[in-house]
């Protein structure tokens, strides 16, 4: 639902104490061992969430207008000589927007993310017929987080989708190349 933009989970459920995906309807699991995944928003990822709150249609930019009320959000400086002189330094040629490129790294430009560029994913399906012989089989793949912010699109997997509203950048390589897991 949030891929589709008719709401957006919050940082609890982003960050849950036990990395998993899962479907308690249909006992599928989406699984992970590594523990940087669900480690609390860096400053950096804060000012990230924050910028992006005003920018709905996830262009990457905001009005220049809105700086003010970001900062604020922010706790930071959003008296209106410092806008003004923010809005001149992050909008030099007075288009009227202010890029995501520009606000993270005038405001935060040494942070990286806290969450590893790469690690492995296991996924078990358990509904009856999906493990041949009656076996339990996990599929592991890797997965990938691509720098940028642009998002990629894989309308045909709803498990990428549905990670992509944590990591819009994440490409997921599955190690069985016949098999490609969903939450389908």
């Amino acid at each position: 639902m949030e891929q589709m933009r008719y709401c957006t989970v919050g940082s609890f459920y982003k960050n849950p104490r036990y990395p998993r995906l899962g479907d308690a309807v249909q006992t599928r699991i989406l699984t992970c061992h590594e523990k940087k995944l669900v480690s609390p928003e860096t400053p950096s990822e804060h000012g990230r969430r924050i910028f992006k709150s005003f920018d709905p249609e996830g262009n990457n930019f905001i009005a220049s207008s809105l700086l003010r009320e970001v900062l604020a959000q922010l706790n930071l400086v959003s008296e209106q000589g410092y806008v003004n002189l923010m809005m001149k330094r992050l909008d030099p040629e007075n288009l009227g927007i202010i890029l995501l490129n520009a606000f993270m790294e005038e405001f935060f430009p040494c942070e990286r993310h806290s969450a590893p560029d790469t690690f492995e994913l296991m996924h078990y399906n358990g509904i009856p017929g999906s493990n041949g012989n009656n076996k339990v089989r996990y599929y592991c793949g890797s997965a990938i987080l691509l720098e940028g912010d642009l998002k990629s699109m894989c309308a045909s997997n709803p498990m990428v989708t549905c990670l992509q509203t944590k990591w819009p950048n994440i490409e997921i390589n599955w190690h069985d190349p016949c098999h490609t897991p969903s939450l389908n």
